[in-house]
């Protein structure tokens, strides 16, 4: 399938990010990341300094999603010409708000259903003159809106483990908020710290949705989400709520922690099943 991805990519947005690895992880190079998704390639770090100047490695310092895909060959030219010989299958808008190149083109040569924008913004304002121009997902959806569909958060596959390890604490060492607990910088001693814990605190931060979540899942650790009950029905549709807050409550109770290895089980296998970035792109397409 041939994926025309337009997006700024000038630095980091996590939805847009994700699905982009998704895609270009199950289709190679037929997906094609208008302007260059430089920092999704396994050398972007010799190209940060000069394409960010001042600025370190924010974005969850450069962990889980970054320099993961092989940086491949990719014919970029004659964008405009291919898409008015309809040469894509699809046509996939990664930030709706950040970017909407050669719309007009787009609009004229291929129908709606082939056109896809994905709204991964933390707010929950909705693009409504775009509704009727292509299938829109959105992120941080409050409401069920008949021509808006949800969309979460994700992971590379590769990155979860197979089975659930061994226990030495009760909970991992970051706390949200707190900044004098984000001391990892590499990811093998960040997702230890997660594998040898029994649960992982996360939160609500600009938006419901959240990487450290899927973090924390991928490494066969229970989330810790308080006030996760409140989070909306067609917001992070895919992520395990209903498991997460049984356990949640069974702690509550006092629970001597018999119940964790069934839990910490259902939710590892979830994650492989329902929250990669492979099956969030296909079910875009």
């Amino acid at each position: 399938m041939k994926i025309l991805y337009l997006a700024n990519f000038d630095l980091p947005d996590f939805m847009s990010d994700m699905v982009f690895h998704g895609l270009r992880s199950l289709f190679g190079p037929d997906v094609i990341d208008y302007k260059e998704a430089w920092y999704m390639y396994d050398d972007f770090r010799k190209y940060w300094a000069d394409r960010v100047p001042g600025r370190g490695m924010e974005y969850g310092r450069g962990l889980t999603l970054y320099g993961k895909l092989p940086h491949l060959y990719v014919d970029y030219t004659d964008i405009e010409n291919k898409i008015k010989k309809h040469y894509f299958d699809k046509i996939i808008y990664g930030s709706i708000w950040r970017n909407m190149d050669y719309f007009t083109e787009v609009q004229s040569h291929y129908n709606p259903n082939d056109i896809i924008f994905i709204d991964g913004e933390d707010g929950i304002d909705i693009r409504s003159d775009y509704l009727h121009k292509g299938k829109y997902y959105k992120r941080e959806l409050m409401n069920g809106l008949l021509l808006v569909k949800p969309i979460n958060f994700c992971i590379p596959k590769e990155l979860i483990i197979k089975k659930v390890p061994l226990k030495e604490k009760d909970y991992a060492t970051i706390i949200p908020g707190d900044k004098s607990t984000y001391i990892y910088t590499e990811e093998k001693p960040y997702y230890e710290d997660y594998q040898k814990s029994y649960f992982g605190v996360t939160c609500k931060k600009g938006g419901w949705d959240c990487l450290r979540h899927y973090e924390i899942l991928m490494n066969g650790c229970i989330p810790f989400f308080p006030d996760l009950d409140q989070c909306p029905e067609n917001t992070m549709t895919r992520f395990p709520k209903k498991l997460v807050l049984e356990a949640m409550e069974k702690i509550k109770e006092g629970n001597d922690l018999a119940f964790y290895e069934e839990y910490v089980t259902l939710l590892l296998e979830h994650t492989k099943n329902n929250l990669t970035t492979e099956e969030v792109a296909k079910s875009l397409l």
